[in-house]
């Protein structure tokens, strides 16, 4: 390496004379051992393929035995859902966002097959409809999961693609490790270190959008590929990449941004490290790249006009840009360990209080799901101590920096110590400026954070054991016994895992739905026609989006839980509200009775259902709606209803 190039440049091989469009020529193909006299046998061959045939077979068995415990932590991350009846079961029974989430993969479905725009809809926030583009939807996993919501409804496609998500994001990261190291158990420790690093730990609290990640470590090898080996045809290079962004936008918009900016400041990294080798490979990587952004361009298009067109659709941020300040990294949360992890020393409630929702005048909305900066001493310990055996080694050098630099950018616009604002700005707060990014929020950038570490851990690994074994081979030849640093490595690494056990098990609950709106429901008109429930579908109480996604799109819902620029809330959602807030309500204020008729005219209700049970002060919502229809509803299922309200 010539003068003035720094050692991240290792990543780099020497330049060679080759036409970028025309792929190299496979290597030679090994000289086989000869016998004595130089002469290679029928037997030498024999014995020769055989032991090839055993080492491939070896290969694929321990790719297959990671593949598996991957699999089995998935599993186990949510094992309540299967064992209590994965159809029914799930987290927190469907409140929340995941209830929302349920709802998003049963619109994608009943989409798909129904020849319905993914992206549009008007079968909740009935008549005025929601942008879907807007939202967290993940339509391409809704599609995906098609088969089984069809077969088993959308809560079981959500177990599923919850615990895959685990599993195939770790197995994502252990297929980028085998590319640099030749250790299989360095990978492994790669791979489960960026499946189940805290980030995605508190991403399972409900946020399946941000938990299906295979997709970032698919497009850092793609990268490599396009940036520095250059072996694949360009435009098969370029053809991947971009159907990978396409992937990762059907999953999730904000994290195909994030990758995309990551990626960009890594060949920004590279770039400044070896100016000429990049150079030189700039012809393929540009047409690669471009190629890449030309596949995905329809798709990102069509999200973006939808964006901007879409019913109801938002004209700036999705959330305001001072309520997600607080989701920011704080620079203690990188030793002080969350809820999120089994071994929280007594602090968990500290580095709990690291991220929060900020409202004006009132205290932050503690967010534990968005806390992934949990690094742990001995992973810092096994960092800084590799950084320093292997400082001429690109990949450790180019890991650890970006896993630095992605730090930073998760730490949001202002630099936070121990909970305190320390006013110095960082470099994130120009996205708060800039369309489409500006309501990122920062704490995700946890997610690169550990994916460089997770490549880091595996090459230190890999390295260190390359070394003792190197070690070794000097002292079988006589030379002088010198203990290698594998074992050193390899306890900091195991202390690490240990201090990043997930504090599972979620809060995983049975998904009540009432009797009345299991199928066969009520009567409730013509396909179409809407249907009111109590509590009427808003926020954390969203559950008869559950319901309906669970009845197949049934009927159509006034409100739900969805970004939109007007949500027409009106006085039937007050008085609902008002029953659903004090158990000692009796009935509403009479003066809401007429304005609550002129909402049943705009929502065009045709059936209202009232669960009787598992619900909060039903008979003041019962009374409320007997006095607005004038009469009183027919009991069924254990549940008051009303049907042909505007027969």
């Amino acid at each position: 390496m010539h003068t003035g190039e720094h050692a991240i440049g290792r990543l780099l091989p020497p330049p060679v004379e080759v036409d970028p469009g025309v792929a190299p020529s496979s290597p030679p193909d090994r000289d086989f051992d000869a016998e004595p006299g130089g002469i290679v046998t029928r037997d030498s061959l024999t014995a020769e393929a055989s032991t090839d045939r055993a080492r491939i077979w070896r290969r694929r068995l321990g790719f297959a035995s990671v593949i598996a415990v991957y699999l089995g932590l998935g599993v186990l991350a949510n094992l309540p859902s299967w064992t209590g009846g994965v159809t029914h079961t799930m987290q927190c029974g469907g409140c929340g966002d995941s209830g929302q989430e349920v709802w998003f993969l049963g619109w994608a479905a009943h989409a798909l097959t129904h020849l319905q725009d993914p992206l549009r809809t008007a079968w909740i926030n009935y008549p005025w409809g929601v942008d879907l583009a807007d939202n967290t939807s993940m339509p391409l996993a809704g599609i995906i999961g098609t088969p089984i919501t069809l077969l088993f409804g959308p809560v079981a496609t959500f177990n599923v693609l919850f615990s895959l998500a685990f599993a195939g994001s770790a197995s994502a990261a252990f297929l980028l490790l085998r590319r640099f190291t030749t250790w299989m158990p360095a990978a492994f420790v790669g791979g489960l270190l960026y499946g189940f690093s805290p980030y995605m730990v508190g991403q399972g609290e409900g946020h399946l959008f941000l938990l299906l990640v295979p997709v970032p470590p698919l497009i850092l090898l793609l990268m490599h590929e396009t940036v520095v080996r250059q072996r694949w045809r360009w435009w098969l290079a370029g053809l991947a990449l971009g159907l990978l962004m396409i992937v990762q936008l059907g999953w999730s918009a904000e994290l195909l941004a994030c990758t995309v900016t990551v990626a960009l400041i890594g060949v920004v990294v590279l770039a400044i490290a070896r100016p000429r080798l990049v150079r030189a490979r700039f012809g393929y990587a540009f047409k690669a790249i471009a190629l890449g952004f030309v596949v995905l361009a329809p798709f990102a298009l069509w999200f973006a006009v939808v964006t901007r067109t879409g019913p109801e659709h938002l004209s700036g941020p999705v959330h305001p840009v001072a309520l997600l300040a607080g989701l920011s990294t704080d620079l203690g949360g990188i030793v002080v360990p969350s809820v999120n992890q089994h071994f929280s020393l007594g602090l968990a409630q500290t580095g709990t209080s690291f991220l929060g929702l900020t409202e004006a005048h009132h205290p932050p909305i503690v967010d534990p799901a968005e806390n992934g900066s949990y690094i742990g001493i001995p992973i810092l310990l096994l960092l800084l101590v590799g950084l320093y055996r292997f400082r001429r080694d690109g990949l450790v050098l180019f890991s650890i920096l970006m896993a630095a630099l992605a730090l930073v950018l998760s730490m949001g616009s202002h630099l936070h110590v121990w909970g305190h604002d320390t006013g110095v700005p960082l470099p994130f707060d120009v996205f708060t400026k800039l369309p489409f990014v500006e309501s990122e929020v920062a704490s995700r950038y946890c997610l690169f954070m550990w994916l460089f570490i997770a490549m880091a851990v595996g090459a230190i690994l890999d390295r260190a054991r390359a070394s003792t074994n190197s070690g070794r081979g000097r002292h079988r030849q006589g030379g002088p016994r010198r203990r290698g640093p594998l074992p050193l490595m390899a306890v900091l690494a195991l202390l690490g895992i240990v201090s990043l056990v997930p504090g599972w098990p979620y809060n995983i609950g049975q998904v009540y739905t009432p009797s009345a709106l299991v199928r066969p429901t009520v009567d409730t008109g013509p396909v179409g026609s809407t249907l009111l429930t109590y509590p009427l579908a808003r926020g954390a109480h969203n559950l008869p989006m559950v319901w309906q996604a669970l009845d197949g799109f049934a009927y159509r819902m006034p409100a739900g839980e969805a970004a939109v620029a007007n949500a027409h809330e009106g006085d039937m959602e007050g008085a609902f509200n008002s029953c659903w807030s004090d158990p000692h309500e009796s009935v509403p204020r009479r003066i809401l009775v007429a304005p609550a008729r002129g909402a049943f005219l705009r929502w065009q209700v045709r059936t209202v259902v009232i669960p009787l049970s598992h619900s909060i002060n039903p008979l003041c919502a019962v009374r409320f709606v007997q006095e607005v229809l004038g009469r009183p509803p027919a009991i069924e299922r254990g549940a008051a209803v009303w049907t042909d309200v505007h027969a």
